[in-house]
């Protein structure tokens, strides 16, 4: 059906295109009457009219309509930051007592809607979907009670697609105040060796964000890695800051925290936390090869083929002040920098190699004791030692470089063919666990026996012979292959073997890689559950004692899932920051936002919302009194340029919406109506054209 003003409809017996056709048909034929003849043309022309009438149909609809109630919408944020200083209470009385005064109005109806979030809140958003689910002609009034933090409300100023007052009611107490610590510049990448600045800002907040200065500059306490390094006073609302040394490659953890303000909202946000991960620009490795053999093309290959390694290279054949005639020709074109590199640049490398290097007099003794106080200062050495191990030649027996080595020579080499294997200790170190293809690696012809004093023995020869030990010196770390023969697995002999992986988890382990470390601790979030997971050689590891977001300590126990790592599920964890401590080890982790916004501000306000009530026309309360709730009067406001709100008052526009109940429709006239006035009018225009009624009013 085609509707019409007035409550009037057609319904044609034609398809509308037919009906179109019909009235320009029929308007074309009444002109042409009229201009023919204007007497009949007229009554010919209410023919057509009453003919194009009987065709479409008029008909009188009559509804039958019931008055529907006006909605007053009511959010109550459930965020966080509501449960602090007994707000959440506040909500629930302002609600309740905001649903009777409404239902005391009569012809409004209520809708109570709750949101939230751990993290973070999003009140705009909640009102625009809020509005968005609500008929526009029936919705009277939106009521907001929050503390009116919201990480949305910069989009307040944008408005929103409604007509109807939004009123914003805050829960926040009159004389509120919170202390924050904010991170100012917090980079999370830094070079080994390079300090990068770190700075911050202690504010503290009064109601509405007004910034306090009450109080002497508090106390704030600087942690590395779980370490307290310093606490000092710092003046509040002052930007301080700070270098952090990044000494080693991986994660370094900084902990500010700064003393509590007496009655504060909360010490959440009284503590931030930058994990600041140290990498190497460049790994620089010094190279240093004796006698000529196939494996020293494999550790060239190996250290070239890295990116991110720098390689110095030499080949020592002989000593320097030697004089048998060899021809110039065959000579190095230049002298060996033996004192640049092992007494003035030393310190640049992070991992010295000799490969089968035997004393050729090249080195001195002054030479053996730096690169012993290189290795004891927090340096790496590797020795891939062959028969030259064994002997007067052997570095072994430098006086000056022997008590850094884990082992020292037991004989000549072994000749012997062994497949090398990972011993029980190595299976859990993460340098050797799960190498792949263990049992099908190929045979190594050589070892070289030695009398262990130290380190860990990873790899293991012909009757547990020691193949590969590591171990630490003071801050340093020392490396020892007991055979040069890792070139036949490069070669692929007897079907080769993970050389390449072995190669690289060695130097890397030696120049302190985090993946590496033997002992570690970490905290990671999995499907909403935090894993606290312990890398550790040994057979057990201690409980880990575990601080969560609110401060409190809880002793977590372990088990170990694969050999050498020891894990810990905790389900459904509250959100936030976490600390673990085992010994040494420190760790953080974070179920959700590291740093959630929700607990960032918790100064009750009305200032960020306020957009959203002023474009509507709605009002600002704040409706805390004592524990419990002062909502506004409400009225009922009729027309668009009535005011919506007061200063004590708050308006709920009326707006009278209707629901149809039932539709009648009754023809405008009977179809012999129509057929009436179309023979009266066909008879007129007849007697009109013959001259009839004119003779008849001349014979009369």
């Amino acid at each position: 059906m085609t509707s019409l003003p007035f409550n009037i409809v057609l319904d044609p017996m034609l398809p509308q295109w037919a009906l179109i056709l019909a009235v320009i048909a029929g308007a074309a034929f009444a002109i042409l009457s009229l201009l023919r003849n204007w007497k009949s043309g007229i009554a010919r022309a209410v023919a057509i009219a009453a003919l194009l009438a009987l065709i479409a149909g008029p008909m009188i609809r009559e509804a039958e309509t019931t008055p529907l109630n006006d909605i007053a919408l009511i959010l109550v944020d459930e965020s966080a930051s509501q449960s602090l200083d007994g707000r959440n209470r506040v909500s629930e009385d302002a609600a309740v007592k905001l649903a009777d005064r409404i239902e005391a109005l009569g012809g409004v109806e209520t809708e109570t809607i709750r949101y939230g979030g751990e993290e973070e809140t999003l009140s705009v958003n909640a009102v625009r979907q809020a509005v968005a689910d609500t008929p526009r002609q029936r919705l009277g009034a939106v009521f907001l009670i929050t503390d009116g933090q919201a990480a949305d409300a910069s989009d307040a100023a944008d408005g929103l697609d409604t007509d109807a007052p939004v009123h914003i009611l805050t829960t926040g107490a009159t004389n509120e105040s919170d202390r924050k610590i904010t991170l100012v510049n917090a980079p999370r990448y830094g070079i080994v060796r390079q300090p990068v600045r770190v700075t911050f800002r202690i504010d503290d907040l009064g109601r509405d964000g007004e910034a306090l200065t009450d109080a002497r500059a508090p106390m704030v306490t600087l942690r590395m890695d779980g370490e307290e390094i310093l606490r000092e006073a710092v003046p509040v609302g002052a930007e301080a800051g700070f270098d952090v040394p990044l000494t080693r490659p991986g994660q370094t953890i900084i902990e500010l925290e700064v003393a509590e303000r007496s009655g504060e909202l909360t010490t959440r946000n009284n503590i931030a936390v930058l994990p600041i991960t140290a990498v190497r620009d460049r790994l620089r490795v010094l190279l240093i090869s004796g006698e000529p053999h196939p494996g020293e093309r494999v550790w060239r290959n190996l250290l070239k083929s890295d990116p991110a390694v720098d390689l110095v290279h030499f080949t020592i054949l002989r000593p320097i002040d030697k004089n048998d005639g060899t021809p110039v020709d065959e000579l190095a074109l230049i002298p060996f920098p033996q004192d640049e590199l092992f007494i003035d640049k030393l310190d640049e490398f992070d991992l010295l190699i000799f490969d089968r290097y035997a004393y050729r007099g090249v080195l001195s003794s002054f030479h053996f004791d730096n690169i012993a106080r290189f290795v004891d200062n927090g340096g790496a050495v590797l020795i891939a030692s062959g028969p030259e191990y064994n002997g007067s030649l052997s570095l072994a027996n430098r006086r000056n470089l022997s008590f850094i080595l884990p082992a020292l020579p037991a004989g000549s080499a072994v000749e012997e063919a062994y497949r090398p294997e990972v011993t029980e200790l190595g299976q859990r170190h993460p340098v050797t666990a799960n190498l792949p293809d263990a049992d099908i690696w190929g045979r190594w012809l050589r070892v070289m026996p030695v009398t262990q004093r130290r380190g860990e023995t990873l790899m293991s020869g012909p009757r547990g012979a020691p193949l590969l030990i590591l171990d630490r010196i003071g801050e340093g770390r020392v490396g020892l292959f007991l055979s040069d023969h890792v070139w036949l697995w490069a070669r692929g002999f007897d079907g080769g073997g993970p050389h390449a992986e072995l190669l690289r988890r060695i130097a890397h382990w030696l120049m302190k890689e985090p993946e590496l470390e033997e002992e570690a601790l970490s905290l990671r979030e999995e499907n909403g559950d935090l894993i606290v997971e312990r890398r550790s050689i040994e057979e057990d590891a201690p409980a880990v004692a575990l601080t969560n977001p609110d401060g409190e300590t809880s002793e977590v126990d372990l088990r170990e899932t694969t050999p050498g790592r020891f894990t810990a599920r905790i389900t459904q964890p509250p959100r936030g920051l976490y600390r673990a401590a085992s010994g040494e080890l420190f760790a953080i982790g974070v179920i959700g936002v590291e740093a959630a916004p929700e607990f960032q501000n918790v100064i009750s306000t009305g200032s960020l919302l306020g957009p959203l009530a002023e474009e509507t026309g709605g009002g600002v309360y704040a409706v805390r009194d004592g524990n419990n709730a002062s909502p506004p009067d409400l009225k009922r406001v009729r027309g668009e340029t009535a005011p919506r709100s007061g200063a004590s008052w708050a308006g709920i526009a009326e707006r009278r919406a209707e629901r149809v109940e039932t539709v009648k429709d009754a023809p405008l006239a009977p179809a012999l109506f129509w057929l009436f006035i179309i023979a009266l009018a066909l008879l007129a225009a007849w007697g009109l054209e013959g001259g009839r009624f004119t003779r008849k009013a001349q014979q009369s």
